[in-house]
C-alpha cells in the first residue's frame, strides 16, 4: 500500500545524475554548451518555447559565455518578448561589447522596442 501524501504537496521531480553533477560544478566555463546546441536545434525548428528553458539553464550553468545570453535574447525576440530580450542582450553586450552578432541582435530588438512616431495628418494608413 502506498504511503499517503499530505494534501496540497506536489510530488518532487526526481533529478537525474547529470543534473546533480551540473549543479555541483556550476558556475563553470565548461558547462552549458550541450544545452545551447539543443536550444539552437529547437529554435531552428521553430520550437522557441522549448528552447528557452534550455538556454536559461545554459546561462545559469555558465554565466561567463555571452553567446548563451545572445541566443536567449534572440529566442525571446522570436517569441515577441522584446523587453526581456533587451535585458538579455544588454547583459551579453556588457560581457562582450565589440561582438558584431551582439550588436546586430541589439539593433533588431531596439527597432521593436522603440515606439514609432504616429503617421502624419492626411498620410495613408
Amino acid at each position: 500500500m502506498p504511503s499517503p501524501r499530505k494534501p496540497g504537496r506536489k510530488k518532487a521531480r526526481k533529478r537525474d545524475a547529470d543534473e546533480l553533477r551540473e549543479e555541483a560544478l556550476r558556475p563553470s566555463q565548461y558547462l552549458g554548451y550541450d544545452r545551447a546546441r539543443l536550444a539552437a536545434y529547437l529554435m531552428g525548428r521553430g520550437a522557441f518555447n522549448l528552447a528557452e528553458p534550455q538556454l536559461r539553464r545554459a546561462v545559469w550553468l555558465n554565466p561567463f559565455e555571452p553567446a548563451f545570453k545572445r541566443l536567449l535574447a534572440w529566442c525571446l525576440y522570436k517569441q515577441a518578448r522584446y523587453a526581456d530580450a533587451g535585458d538579455w542582450i544588454a547583459q551579453a553586450l556588457k560581457q562582450k561589447p565589440d561582438d558584431p552578432d551582439n550588436r546586430r541582435v541589439q539593433r533588431l530588438i531596439a527597432a521593436r522596442i522603440t515606439p514609432r512616431s504616429p503617421p502624419h495628418e492626411g498620410a495613408p494608413l
